[in-house]
């Protein structure tokens, strides 16, 4: 099973039982990795990420009163870690379709069930090198692809994101998690969401606007507003100091319109149902060339093009 290709990839692995993290981590360093630290909590895990990089990341989902899949939602937004597009095996003991579910909607690459041989986790990592799942991005997921999260999603919406532990393992460097490609990456992914966003304005707008002011209607009106406010702030977060600066103000205006309707239980007024009408296409209008930048980055060949072409 040893794999010397191996020896320059390093992993990180967090187990709060003792036992299972001591077989797990003879298992990874069977497989060939050169480097395995191994971590008792989630807070240190997080204290690693943050001060190191690693090629995989291999994490229990059971915890101490932290939350395995909240954390690796966090690496995937890059809120923590230097990688977000790091490879990441959760384990898990629960296998109740609940647990198993939000796991995968974590953003995790893959789970492994316990107890598990080294032969199951030596499949899973070999997979990650020779068969990783390209990556997708919705309004409120970053992670590998998966049926049931992008039913309908065309195959544009595929991205190839850096993957370091490949590209130690393979010796291709134009794969490997270097600042450039990461940063690369999270622009594209930076790109997608703001055209998710945009969209989503429009077809909400319409969807409030053909909503009556029954009780029903105005319980499902209050939850699209309050998605919408979520979204126009993130998209302002992801436009502020960029070219698209000027759509900031527009941003500002339909914050405005949606704290008015939101709060309201009247029917829509003619000026209002104007209004939202017109912002969400003016910014829709306004992101046109980003939306066109983001469907080209997110075409699998262009991406692996660019990674390529960088390292010359």
């Amino acid at each position: 099973m040893y794999d010397r290709r191996f020896q320059f990839a390093s992993a990180l692995l967090y187990d709060p039982q003792s036992s299972m993290r001591y077989n797990t981590r003879i298992a990874l360093l069977n497989i060939g990795f050169g480097e395995v630290e191994a971590v008792t909590s989630l807070e240190e895990l997080e204290e690693r990420l943050e001060a190191g990089n690693y090629d995989l990341i291999v994490g229990d989902s059971r915890s101490n009163g932290g939350d395995t899949t909240g954390l690796v939602k966090k690496i995937r937004q890059h809120s923590v870690g230097k990688n977000p597009f790091v490879n990441v095996i959760v384990t898990l003991w629960d296998t109740s379709i609940e647990q198993v579910q939000a796991i995968i909607d974590s953003g995790t690459d893959d789970l492994l069930m316990r107890p598990m041989s080294s032969t199951n986790l030596n499949d899973r990592v070999q997979s990650l090198v020779h068969a990783r799942k390209p990556f997708i991005v919705t309004g409120d997921y970053i992670g590998p692809e998966r049926r049931q999260i992008v039913r309908g999603l065309s195959p544009v919406s595929h991205m190839v994101v850096p993957n370091s532990l490949q590209a130690k393992v393979e010796n291709r460097p134009e794969l490997d998690a270097t600042p450039e490609n990461v940063r690369a990456a999270l622009q594209a992914v930076n790109d997608r969401k703001i055209t998710i966003y945009t969209e989503h304005f429009l077809r909400s707008s319409s969807k409030i606007m053909s909503l009556t002011n029954d009780e029903a209607d105005l319980k499902e009106r209050e939850n699209i507003v309050r998605s919408l406010q979520v979204m126009n702030n993130d998209l302002v977060r992801r436009i502020e100091g960029t070219e698209f600066s000027h759509i900031l103000s527009l941003c500002d205006a339909l914050d405005d319109l949606l704290m008015k309707i939101g709060g309201s239980r009247a029917m829509l007024s003619e000026q209002e149902k104007e209004l939202l009408l017109q912002i969400p296409f003016a910014i829709h209008k306004g992101c046109k060339e980003l939306r066109e930048s983001a469907d080209l980055a997110f075409d699998i060949q262009s991406v692996s093009r660019q990674l390529k072409t960088a390292h010359g």
